[in-house]
């Protein structure tokens, strides 16, 4: 069943919507601007009923008590002092391979951004044509070719070139809310951290497809803020603080670091693991993760079937690639007892709810190509690595445009 994706501000009065066409609505609910929830609301009669919305967020104890504390800390803050934020510099760095229709999108949504003393890259990696780089021209933005294929290549050669003291990251296929950078920044003034994440919901439900990756737990973390560090997770279970559609490092610390191992992530035989390797080296020196939910992308899922079952494979092969990375290049044990606990708490829970057909249970197939990608993850970082070593440096050299500063 497919679903009208919309936004509703809880500070203004309800109202019907027209939802012709659609059973149901996915809802985000704001409170003066802020994401505080979602909810799913059936329409009637290809209408979206204010009564029915009400109902449904009175219903919702979880969202209840959220919007009690947002209501508390708006109050709260209009009686403080302001606060003088630490002056940081940024950049938006986009990487992007042959999807000029996406990207389009996610540039207008940039047009948005006001937040100052900041810029817009595009990493075009490897394209086989010019047409992203007539499209970049057509923006506000500096252009990037890095002609060595892989996403982790992309990213390393957009921090190298970016100017802000914080890089930001997102994809092609994403659109950004208009308090995005502002929500990014806000937790660097604490010294302490390295990194932050944002809320991902779907830009789109479209097709079965679309729904059955929210099924599957989509990019969302919840709608409340979490701090990480080695204390609170091992560092190895670093893929839970937050997706690299939707993260900001300090740019110091990706190039000192060099966070992006070139033998994980898209492009590469390991396909994914590149942001959570990202984050698991910054957990293991003593840095602090922020996940916050005001930090709001929206991503396009994958519109057909193939592609799904493709995507899930490749985040369990990528996921078991990065845990065996974990472990032979810094002896860490507990990235076993990590992948343990992922396949018997993630993979075969899924088996279980599929065999025993409980509602909203994925797929057999999705299911098991989830499960037969874990062992290939093993195979697939060993053959990552000897391709890099073998070809990494035979590559061209990456080459710079730029046009007009964001």
């Amino acid at each position: 069943m497919t679903a009208r994706v919309l936004e509703i501000e809880l500070t203004q009065e309800l109202a019907d919507r027209d939802v012709a066409g659609y059973a149901e609505a996915l809802l985000l609910l704001r409170f003066n601007r802020r994401p505080i929830g979602c909810v799913r609301v059936a329409s009637a009669a290809g209408t979206l009923r204010a009564k029915d919305v009400q109902a449904a967020i009175e219903t919702d104890e979880a969202l209840q008590k959220r919007l009690r504390e947002v209501r508390l800390k708006s109050w709260l803050m209009q009686h403080e002092a302001p606060r003088n934020p630490v002056p940081l510099t940024w950049s938006v760095v986009i990487c992007t391979r042959n999807r000029t229709a996406d990207l389009r999108r996610c540039l207008d949504s940039l047009r948005a951004i006001t937040t100052p003393k900041g810029e817009i890259i595009v990493v075009d990696n490897a394209p086989s044509d010019d047409a992203t780089a007539q499209l970049a021209a057509q923006y506000p933005v500096r252009y990037l070719r890095e002609d060595r294929v892989g996403l982790n290549w992309a990213r390393s050669h957009g921090a190298r070139a970016a100017a802000g003291d914080i890089v930001i990251f997102t994809d092609d296929d994403v659109v950004v809310d208009q308090g995005w950078v502002e929500a990014m920044l806000e937790p660097f003034s604490h010294p302490r951290v390295a990194a932050v994440t944002g809320l991902t919901l779907p830009l789109e439900l479209e097709t079965a497809a679309q729904e059955l990756f929210e099924m599957y737990g989509g990019f969302g973390r919840g709608f409340r803020r979490r701090e990480f560090d080695y204390t609170v997770i091992p560092p190895a279970a670093a893929g839970m603080v937050g997706a690299g559609a939707n993260m900001a490092l300090r740019r110091q610390l990706i190039n000192s670091m060099r966070l992006f191992d070139a033998e994980l992530d898209c492009g590469t035989v390991a396909r994914t693991g590149g942001d959570a390797y990202a984050f698991y080296q910054l957990l293991v020196e003593g840095y602090q993760i922020v996940y916050t939910p005001d930090a709001l992308t929206w991503h396009r899922h994958r519109r057909d079937y193939a592609s799904l079952r493709r995507t899930l494979a490749g985040y369990s092969v990528g996921g078991f690639a990065f845990l065996m990375r974990c472990w032979l290049h810094h002896g860490d044990w507990q990235a076993i007892a990590v992948a343990g606990s992922w396949f018997r708490h993630d993979h075969l829970r899924q088996l279980a709810q599929t065999l025993l057909q409980r509602p909203r249970a994925l797929p057999l197939d999705l299911v098991l190509a989830q499960i037969v990608a874990c062992p290939i993850g093993l195979w697939a970082y060993f053959a990552s690595r000897k391709r890099e070593r073998t070809n990494g440096s035979s590559s061209m050299p990456a080459m710079e445009t730029s046009g007009g500063g964001a």
